[in-house]
């Protein structure tokens, strides 16, 4: 009996571990599922008594939800990364990033909650000496949001603050200008192979990334073009940033990484279908 105890305490150590090192990607991913889930409730949505005569589409004494596909575009500056791309003979990240995504939510009185993700990316090629080099750099972020409405005839204002998690990606390659074969994959790595190994023709790549926790303030107009849509505009400010010795190649920790700095100012553009 004290055997079996002793192995199941160390089952259980074990999966703990495992379990932590997950913590942030998970976080990620439920934050990611949730606006969908929020734009379903928007079936859901009740009116609360006492609406006066003669309001818009939005009265404040209204409980609803929705959600809608939504646009970003939010400052890059990263010049420890920047410059390296350069160095590869690559064009330097531009000073803003395109983001895509989905938001929704739902509001209590003048509370609102809701939840959003956004992903983009910037990608960068060229070729010189027979060689091709390409990057890719990926930005993301889920969030949770919550706010302050108040609504004036058909425009509602909201003050609030997102929180979350996301990630920055960056995808490396180098590879010769050449017909690429089966056999020719495969070379390099099978037991019969005798030959010299030439560092020029060899295909190259490598994924550096971190992961990140953010806290965006903004303040939200939404103006109702009809019942049930709505087009939002925010102006947010993002807190977020990689410390140094947190970003990893392949997996593995890079120990001398650089500190990357992610805060700055973003316009966010949406279309809102709900009540």
């Amino acid at each position: 009996m004290v055997l079996s105890l002793q192995v199941m305490s160390e089952h259980v150590a074990l999966m703990a571990c495992e379990q932590d090192k997950g913590d942030i990607v998970m976080f990620v991913r439920i934050l990611r599922c949730l606006p969908v889930a929020l734009l379903l409730s928007a079936a859901l949505v009740v009116e609360v008594s006492g609406q006066e005569k003669g309001r818009d589409f939005f009265p404040p004494q209204q409980a609803g939800g929705g959600g809608g596909p939504g646009y970003a575009l939010v400052q890059l500056s990263l010049p420890d990364l920047d410059n390296r791309l350069l160095s590869m003979g690559l064009e330097g990240l531009p000073e803003w990033i395109s983001l895509v995504g989905a938001n929704g939510h739902f509001q209590i009185g003048s509370l609102m909650i809701g939840a959003f993700s956004l992903s983009g990316s910037v990608n960068r090629s060229s070729s010189s000496g027979g060689i091709s080099r390409e990057a890719s750099v990926v930005l993301s972020y889920s969030g949770i949001t919550i706010g302050y409405v108040k609504a004036v005839s058909n425009i509602k204002l909201t003050l609030g603050g997102s929180f979350g998690a996301g990630s920055l990606v960056t995808k490396l390659s180098r590879f010769p200008q050449t017909v690429r074969t089966w056999d020719g994959v495969w070379s390099y790595y099978e037991t019969g192979f005798s030959g010299s190994v030439d560092s020029a023709t060899l295909d190259i790549s490598s994924v550096l990334a971190g992961n990140y926790y953010f806290f965006e303030p903004f303040v939200s107009i939404r103006y109702w073009l009809m019942p049930l849509v709505a087009v939002d505009l925010s102006a947010v400010y993002g807190l977020a940033g990689i410390g140094a010795g947190k970003l990893e190649l392949n997996g593995e920790s890079i120990a001398d990484a650089p500190k990357l700095n992610l805060s700055g100012m973003g316009v966010k553009i949406g279309i809102f279908f709900g009540f």
